[in-house]
């Protein structure tokens, strides 16, 4: 099947996406956030995501932009499959799934202090059952723990699905989601 131009201007729109992951230039957040619908709508919905408002669910572009820059300064090497996302076009709305890898790099060392700090907050938080902060906590520190063992050059697959507004004659994104198989 032959692709519209409507699908390959989203593809270039995908292709962008992965260049910033590419370059990770935070001198560039704000051009690269361009490519985000300008609402407080937009929503980046994480790999350990689970319910609206909770962890890695992020709505606004003020959210999208800490969760982008914390992903350049501390995750792996993002490989997104541009050429095999599958691109569906309706109008002025399209949605997109495709599949990556994270790769893991030396960034994991310089994130263990982040990493420390997420789980602090988890335990410091005043509205989740002790129970529950325990077994969050314990879940997220076994999850870094093997990722740590798994070693640099490790690749980790993900899926992602986004769905994308034309404004103003340019496509951008309004959701995304990231996710992992369960291992």
């Amino acid at each position: 099947m032959q692709e519209t131009q409507s699908s390959k201007e989203v593809r270039d729109v995908l292709q962008k996406f992965q260049r910033g992951y590419d370059e990770r230039n935070l001198a560039e957040l704000e051009q690269f956030l361009a490519l985000f619908v300008p609402s407080s709508a937009v929503e980046l919905i994480g790999i350990g995501a689970a319910e609206r408002g909770g962890y890695e669910w992020f709505e606004g572009i003020d959210k999208v932009r800490e969760i982008i820059k914390s992903d350049w300064e501390y995750w792996g090497d993002v490989k997104i499959d541009v050429a095999g996302a599958k691109i569906t076009v309706n109008g002025d709305t399209a949605w997109l799934t495709t599949t990556g890898t994270l790769e893991q790099t030396d960034t994991f060392d310089e994130a263990l202090p982040f990493y420390l700090q997420q789980m602090a907050d988890m335990l410091a938080a005043d509205d989740v059952d002790p129970d529950m902060k325990l077994l969050e906590a314990t879940h997220f520190g076994m999850r870094r723990l093997r990722e740590r063992l798994k070693g640099k050059g490790h690749k980790w697959p993900f899926v992602i699905s986004a769905v994308l507004q034309k404004e103003a004659g340019q496509w951008r994104f309004h959701t995304i989601h990231w996710s992992m198989p369960v291992d």
